[in-house]
């Protein structure tokens, strides 16, 4: 049994935040239809700035990984999938730290972007890393690995992607013919659903493929709105040079299948907590604003909250890092389902801000 308690912060007007992680200090929320990824302070919630864009700007900033002391990454999927205009995917890697000018006191923000010690940190853009010529239509997701790499999730062929500590990229998972998906990570139809009254679709009723990222104990563990549920795969099965990308997709085993009595489930915000030997996988139900605990050995799952002012569309969460006592996880929702752009079933925005951002602590 969880137990918990919630903190509720609208953090400013928010616009379609995403991604988000930190560390003790600091926590980083991708806007990505702002183009720009904010800064707050961890424990005030005060906005500090935004980090500094790289060269040409933000294109869509989505997913956010704190995967080390004073590092953060950033995947910007470069845009929404377009068949006119190829989006190129990068993952930005910054160098972080905390400055000595810390609290102003009024509540105001300090300097945006400039990464001057009067913004109470610093970061600098210290790696790209460019999947252009590569075949992907739409980055959904990032993970760190245990050896300093990546793996990226691709929702619209349905790929995994893997890139290697020096930033050398290669398929882990992915199909032969990129116009024939694999079943289990590939897109497929999607089934118009009502979500808090609002009738909701995807344009031309596409349910993306894997989606969502964690990896535990050597396994990487991942969503798709086309099957829902939960999967799995080990790691090591990503770079077997005995088998071809589209072989390695037999090692994939159902952890928690969709609900034999539910059409459509988005399961997303897939997360571990690193620093507890809770072996338990956290993931948001977007589609019934809950949050879930997933037992990773028998398929079981629990709702750990169900609430719609806390989680309206929630789409990421991470565990931060012990700080004064909590390990909080921080979940983002973004009401994508309110938004005309990406609901073709409304004509008009029912947005509702200020976008929240939850605090969850569990004891």
């Amino acid at each position: 049994m969880v137990l918990i308690t919630i903190a509720m912060e609208g953090l400013g007007e928010l616009h379609l935040p995403h991604g988000a992680a930190g560390d003790e200090d600091f926590v980083f929320v991708a806007q990505a239809l702002d183009g720009q990824v904010m800064v707050l302070d961890r424990l005030s919630g005060e906005e500090l700035g935004t980090l500094p864009p790289p060269p040409g700007g933000w294109l869509l900033p989505f997913a956010v990984r704190v995967p080390s002391a004073n590092k953060v990454a950033i995947l910007d999927a470069g845009g929404f999938p377009n068949p006119n205009v190829p989006s190129i995917a990068r993952i930005y890697e910054y160098e972080f730290h905390k400055t000595g000018h810390q609290g102003c006191g009024n509540g105001h923000r300090r300097g945006r972007g400039n990464g001057h010690d009067d913004d109470g940190f610093t970061a600098t853009l210290t790696r790209t890393i460019s999947f252009a010529g590569l075949p992907l239509v739409y980055a959904e997701d990032l993970e760190p690995l245990p050896n300093g790499g990546y793996v990226l999730s691709e929702s619209v062929i349905g790929a995994l992607w893997v890139v290697a500590p020096n930033g050398d990229i290669s398929p882990g998972i992915m199909p032969d013919n990129l116009a024939v998906p694999l079943a289990t990570i590939g897109p497929c139809g999607f089934s118009p659903t009502t979500i808090s009254g609002v009738p909701f679709s995807t344009a031309g009723d596409f349910a993306p493929g894997v989606g969502s990222l964690a990896v535990r104990g050597g396994n990487l563990y991942f969503g798709s709105s086309c099957r829902g549920g939960v999967q799995r795969v080990p790691v090591s099965t990503l770079t077997d040079v005995s088998r071809t990308p589209e072989q390695r997709a037999s090692d994939i085993e159902p952890v928690s299948p969709r609900p034999a009595n539910v059409t459509v489930e988005s399961l997303k915000g897939f997360a571990f907590n690193r620093w507890s030997n809770d072996d338990h996988l956290f993931v948001t139900d977007a589609f019934n604003h809950r949050l879930l605990r997933v037992d990773i050995h028998t398929g079981a799952r629990e709702v750990v909250i169900d609430d719609a002012a806390l989680f309206d569309f929630p789409t990421a969460a991470q565990f931060l890092p012990p700080a004064q006592g909590s390990t909080p996880l921080i979940v983002t929702s973004d009401q994508e389902y309110r938004l005309a752009a990406l609901n073709p079933l409304i004509s008009q925005d029912l947005l509702h801000p200020p976008f929240i951002v939850a605090k969850v602590l569990a004891h």
